[in-house]
């Protein structure tokens, strides 16, 4: 499978010009052969929002309608995973799109919400994420914010999830979560993560960019800088499907889903945590 991660800057507010951004990342990337094509958090419609007024005025109700008319219009092969704000009866969302030249694939709505930008406005979505069947294999999705739930990402890859796309939007003061929390997914879940975070500055906040493809074992595929780029990985899901790691037949194996104890585990959903 060949991954693009499509790392840009959003302007807030500028619909149009974010979406034709999209689509030239999306043409240049299906003519490289991407079989899948993703984009940022939030990457139609910019984050920075300053009320709820404001992201209504910006953000018109058939927003999705649109971008999955003129993204499956020219994807080819290619299938497109995008973030945008989304105005459905007076509700905003915080969606992700999954389209191909066939139409909407897949929708999930962020459900871990920070208290940050347009999230601020945002209804959760109800659900987590339900495991999307590809050709390729089997995507499950975490929006920015909610990588941080170790809990989500175990039950997307006890679901069979084979790569974990994280559309994010990751300010300057998130580096640590940049830099470790793709890998610790990856590494404790046997599973691809693919994390693509927005560049720029929008109203003075600074986006750090650092898009990444994670193997398996933890190890960095590819990742970039804060530029404005296209990031390309070959990656093979096949490899997430085998959970125990063999060192040595026999002697040294590390069985990390066959050791699992549930019967430990229900304080995880029991526990209620009182401070702030």
């Amino acid at each position: 499978m060949r991954l693009a991660l499509g790392q840009t800057n959003p302007i807030i507010g500028e619909v149009k010009s974010n979406l034709n951004k999209i689509k030239n990342v999306v043409k240049e990337s299906s003519e490289k052969g991407a079989n899948l094509i993703q984009f940022t958090e939030c990457a139609v419609t910019g984050y920075c929002y300053e009320s709820r007024k404001e992201v209504l005025h910006y953000v018109k109700e058939g927003l999705s309608e649109k971008i999955i008319s003129e993204i499956s219009g020219i994807c080819g092969s290619s299938m497109v995973m995008l973030g945008t704000l989304e105005v459905i009866n007076g509700t905003i969302r915080n969606s992700i799109l999954l389209i191909s030249s066939n139409g909407l694939i897949a929708k999930y709505y962020k459900c871990h919400l920070p208290v940050l930008g347009a999230d601020r406005f945002v209804t959760p979505g109800e659900g987590l994420c339900e495991i999307i069947e590809t050709p390729f294999g089997k995507i499950g999705i975490l929006v920015c914010f909610e990588l941080r739930f170790p809990e989500v990402a175990r039950i997307l890859a006890l679901k069979g999830a084979d790569i974990i796309c994280n559309p994010t939007n990751v300010p300057v003061g998130g580096e640590a979560a940049v830099d470790y929390l793709g890998r610790a997914r990856a590494l404790e879940n046997r599973v691809y993560v693919s994390s693509c975070n927005r560049t720029g500055i929008e109203r003075n906040t600074q986006f750090i960019g650092k898009s990444q493809v994670v193997d398996p074992s933890g190890n960095f595929i590819t990742a970039t800088d804060d530029r404005e780029v296209i990031l390309y990985a070959d990656i093979n899901l096949q490899l997430a499907q085998n959970k125990t790691i063999v060192i040595k037949a026999g002697e040294y194996e590390l069985p990390l889903f066959k050791q699992r104890k549930t019967r430990m585990y229900s304080a995880i959903t029991e526990a209620q945590y009182n401070g702030r």
